[in-house]
């Protein structure tokens, strides 16, 4: 089997590198993207199998580039992530069908989780509108 890819979309650049160190420690291979559109460019050329997706992102809003991927990617887990967590923040990436939430900054041991668990529901789609 070949090593899971995650998607990190953040436009913090630290963050990208502390997420991208914890999970090449775990064993993923990892890609970053600083804006909504380098992230939805990365997914357009080969899918990850996990997105982790900041909310507040300079281009384009985290929870509408949620929409617009599984729209275009609907077996494409998509994990949220946010430093201004708040439980409408919550209920709205749930509601829009978020694989799971995440407050930053992550604990590894949470993030090596729910990575995990993001791993094992569907398979992520091979190409573009199934």
């Amino acid at each position: 089997m070949a090593t899971p890819t995650i998607l990190v979309v953040d436009d913090d650049k630290l963050t990208r590198f502390s997420l991208s160190k914890i999970l090449g420690r775990f064993g993923y291979q990892v890609q970053e993207a600083g804006s909504a559109a380098e992230g939805m460019a990365a997914i357009e050329g080969e899918p990850p199998d996990v997105v982790l997706l900041d909310i507040r992102l300079p281009d384009r809003d985290g929870f509408a580039l949620l929409q617009t991927i599984h729209a275009a990617y609907p077996g494409l887990p998509v994990v949220m992530m946010t430093a201004h967590h708040t439980e409408d923040t919550v209920r709205l990436a749930t509601t829009l069908g978020a694989s799971a939430y995440l407050t930053k900054p992550c604990d590894p041991a949470e993030l090596q989780s729910v990575v995990s668990a993001a791993l094992t529901s569907e398979p992520p789609p091979t190409s573009p509108l199934g």
